[in-house]
């Protein structure tokens, strides 16, 4: 294995290959890289000192049933600049996660034939991984909607539990995308301004009403 296998196989950049450990049936790649490449992750200033390090290990994609797991030094950075001392910037796996990117991804693809339990027995990990994975990827694609091309919108009120407590889902008629974050309290009379039409859910089967 080599450096340039960390970025085709892992998207691993900026690593140099170390060695690879065989424990307790996967695979172990230890990798390490210059704390003088390094940057402040709070201002971006390359005007850093090393205050010491700590090891960590990731789960990356596996390799057939085999485990992989990316072992690495992650310095602790004391910033000149703006007095800041907290770990250096991965790169390859978001902050406070066990687990790469590109575990991330290969974990999605998984889950658009598989149900979560199963992805989950896959790939040896927990109900809560997989969970929060598809809960993370669903909040980046679908905050922030594009409402410029919005033309049909529907308006759905479900109880969320007793005492009368509702939730008011507003979502794209055409695409079945949520449009709007649910809003506490009674669904909305109108649809935004110069939208030409509304969708009310009743009991019965949805209505259009013209504005």
């Amino acid at each position: 294995m080599s450096t340039s296998w960390l970025y085709h196989g892992f998207g691993v950049r900026g690593y140099r290959y170390v060695k690879t450990e065989y424990v307790w049936g996967g695979m172990v790649i230890t990798m390490e890289r210059p704390w003088q490449a390094c940057r402040c992750v709070a201002c971006g200033s390359e005007n850093v000192w090393r205050h010491g390090w700590v090891v960590r290990r990731f789960r990356t994609v596996p390799i057939g049933r085999r485990e992989v797991f990316l072992k690495a030094r992650i310095p602790r950075l004391a910033c000149q600049a703006c007095g800041a001392v907290r770990q250096a910037a991965l790169g390859f796996a978001d902050a406070r996660r066990t687990y790469t990117k590109s575990f991330e991804r290969y974990a999605l693809e998984l889950s658009r034939h598989m149900t979560i339990k199963a992805v989950a027995m896959h790939l040896g990990v927990s109900w809560d991984v997989i969970k929060d994975i598809q809960k993370r990827y669903l909040h980046r694609r679908f905050s922030r909607p594009k409402l410029k091309p919005l033309r049909q919108i529907a308006i759905d009120e479900i109880s969320t539990g007793k005492g009368h407590q509702y939730v008011t889902i507003v979502m794209d008629l055409e695409t079945g995308a949520v449009a709007l974050p649910s809003v506490a309290g009674h669904a909305p009379e109108e649809g935004p301004q110069g939208r030409p039409l509304v969708a009310l859910e009743t009991a019965g089967t949805p209505r259009r009403l013209s504005p």
